[in-house]
């Protein structure tokens, strides 16, 4: 019998009956249409029913593959779990089906976290969030989660149904990016947005406790990483982070939190917050010096890289981060500034100089574009005949207001700024075209030589030497009549670079100074390696010879070296006839002060040049117990250059022994 429907069964038995009997109740038809449309609702209910059964099956299917899926009751107690849950857990089903959800509990989150999250469900809300579990073995894992509650008739939860994603993955990434983010990769320490975020959070609490804030920065750590090597250099920034971090263990008796970071390069700062006393920040920077006062052995290299160190307390009342940290920077600086090894405690004062320097640094780029520089020029004597060899260069600064601005106000800054290269640039210039100048106008009583001092920025010019034998080339000025003054420190800093660029000066037919020699920075012993025709004594050098014999007997050491290596030797500073006496009998053979006369303007020293031509030469015995006389000037002499009478005075019992002679020599 083939397969028919039931409405078609139906409807052939009726249509049997209406031929047999030829008639058909209308009752019983509606009966029959009522029938009919009951079975096949309930048929399609059946197949509804059936088909939700299967989708509802499918999807419980992939639910339960793709998450991670947990029944508790009311109470907390685990009703249902899946395979995923079991095997994130790592406990079986039966270990978990039972048990209270808190065996779960990994003390990751606070009370607040997790009273929030009951609340919600308590209330019959849906909960979402990131939870972290721990694992059967102990192990940490985080699940994206949604508790879903499951109501009875009055609306109350009587269980709840949680479907979780493992995203562990994803917070191990973001752990990890949290921690370039905001950790130094080289040594491990906080970085500069770390450290700022936690120095804010501490000036929110700082009416509640004292806190500090140490801005160190090392000394010759530059010096280190030129002349040995990045990798070396990385070497002792690592070593510091492990000292630093070492030492502060031991500060927690004195501060509650101890926060080390490195800003950046060989700068790194100390957070302390719990202090009882804002002053106990300089007993850790006491510390702190001490330890890193000591050597460094890194493979087979033995450095030194001492600190120095800036402090701000709570006191000074901060609101931003940013500002007290810009305030302890401004005190290592200070520090620095004085002598380094050393720590200075902020104060406004500071913040004074800094605001004043800034001024500077801004008239500088001004005073550049106004042409508002000039130079004088101060005369080097011959201490055997009297007469002026050659003049030194020296700028002068007269701004706008036309106050006058000492080179010790703006030299430095300059320097520090990179503005002294278009400075030092421009005496270059100017020096040359004066030279060529005086040659027209003073003939042949023009200065043989003048000197000039470079930076040690321009000495690392690549162009240096090409630039200054183009400058003298435009001005028709011979090379030999420029002396390049380079002080000690600039030279030694690198001194490889150094002896390479001041040769290639020297083959070019330039004279190279040592500048402020006798400072104690080089050694005498390397004089010999740099092409070096003139040793200038530093004033302060000479302004000690009335001091002691010790000065005295060094001095006269560097003449016999300077002597022997076929140096010339120019004590500055030369103020005094006692000065004068001194350097006389120690064989000094020229000499640079107020004694002789003050900077000079271009005019004014061919004026001084001419007065000084239209005198004999003095010819002046250094005997220990003679009295000399220069010969006498002429009438109109300023003051600076009256007669002087100088009596040779002793310098130590052996002074006769230090007297040096040579024949005539010019710079």
């Amino acid at each position: 019998m083939p397969y028919t429907s039931d409405r078609q069964t139906l409807n052939s038995t009726t249509d049997n009956t209406s031929t047999t009997s030829g008639y058909t109740s209308p009752e019983f038809s509606i009966q029959c249409d009522q029938s009919n449309t009951a079975v096949l609702a309930d048929a399609e209910r059946k197949t509804t029913e059936e088909i939700v059964k299967q989708q509802l099956t499918a999807f419980r299917r992939a639910v339960s593959a793709a998450g991670i899926l947990a029944v508790t009751d009311v109470t907390g107690k685990i009703i249902e779990v899946n395979d995923n849950f079991c095997e994130v857990s790592g406990y079986a089903r039966e270990e978990l089906i039972g048990q209270d959800h808190r065996i779960l509990q990994s003390g990751q989150h606070n009370v607040q976290f997790l009273r929030e999250m009951y609340s919600t469900i308590g209330r019959g809300k849906i909960w979402r969030g990131e939870i972290c579990d721990r694992a059967k073995d102990g192990s940490l894992y985080w699940m994206d989660t949604t508790i879903a509650p499951m109501l009875n008739e009055s609306g109350k939860p009587h269980s709840y149904f949680a479907l979780r994603v493992d995203i562990s993955d994803r917070k191990r990434l973001e752990g990890c990016l949290h921690e370039l983010a905001y950790h130094d990769t080289l040594t491990g320490l906080a970085n500069r947005d770390a450290i700022l975020q936690s120095i804010q959070a501490s000036i929110g609490r700082s009416s509640q406790h004292q806190s500090a804030l140490l801005f160190l920065d090392f000394d010759r750590f530059k010096l280190v990483n030129d002349s040995l090597g990045h990798d070396v250099g990385d070497q002792l920034l690592i070593a510091i982070a492990k000292r630093l971090s070492t030492t502060l263990d031991h500060a927690v008796p004195l501060a509650n939190s101890v926060i080390p970071a490195r800003l950046g390069g060989d700068e790194f700062v100390v957070l302390l917050e719990g202090l009882k006393r804002a002053e106990d920040a300089t007993i850790v920077a006491e510390r702190l010096l001490r330890v890193f006062s000591k050597s460094y052995k890194l493979g087979n290299h033995t450095v030194y890289s001492s600190a120095s160190i800036g402090i701000v307390t709570s006191t000074q009342e901060y609101t931003l981060a940013r500002e007290m940290l810009r305030d302890a920077d401004l005190a290592m600086y200070e520090a620095k500034a004085t002598g380094k090894a050393n720590y200075v405690v902020f104060d406004c004062a500071l913040r004074d100089k800094a605001k004043a320097r800034l001024k500077i640094e801004n008239e500088i780029r001004l005073a550049i574009e106004r042409e508002e520089f000039s130079l004088l020029y101060q005369p080097i004597v011959s201490l055997e005949s009297g007469r002026t060899e050659s003049v030194e260069a020296l700028i002068r600064w007269k701004n706008e207001d036309g106050e006058l601005i000492e080179p010790e106000e703006f030299i430095s800054i300059a320097e520090e700024t990179g503005m002294i290269v278009p400075i030092g640039n421009w005496v270059l210039r100017e020096a040359c075209r004066q030279i060529a100048q005086w040659e027209e106008t003073l003939g042949p009583l023009a200065p043989v030589c003048v000197h000039v001092n470079v930076s040690r920025r321009q000495l690392a010019l690549p162009n240096f030497a090409s630039f200054i034998l183009e400058t003298t080339q435009h001005y028709g000025v011979e090379p030999g009549r420029l002396h390049i003054e380079v002080t000690e420190s600039m030279i030694m800093h690198d001194r490889e670079a150094s002896i390479a660029i001041l040769c290639d000066l020297k083959e070019l037919g330039f004279k190279i100074d040592i500048d402020d020699f006798g400072t104690g920075y080089s050694s005498l012993s390397c004089l010999h390696a740099f092409p070096i025709d003139v040793l200038k004594i530093d004033r302060e050098f000479v302004s000690n010879l009335n001091h002691g014999q010790d000065f005295g007997a060094l001095l006269h050491t560097i003449v016999a070296l300077a002597d022997n290596l076929n140096l010339k030797v120019v004590a500055e500073g030369i103020e005094n006839t006692n000065q004068l006496t001194l350097i006389q009998a120690l064989g000094c053979e020229f000499g640079q002060g107020y004694l002789f006369s003050k900077p000079l303007l271009p005019e004014d020293l061919e004026q001084f040049l001419r007065n000084d031509a239209a005198r004999p030469p003095c010819h002046w015995d250094v005997s220990p117990i003679q009295t000399f006389h220069l010969s006498d000037s002429d009438p109109t002499d300023p003051p600076h250059r009256q007669p002087m009478s100088v009596a040779a005075s002793s310098c130590g019992s052996g002074s006769q022994s230090l007297k040096i002679n040579r024949s005539r020599s010019t710079l």
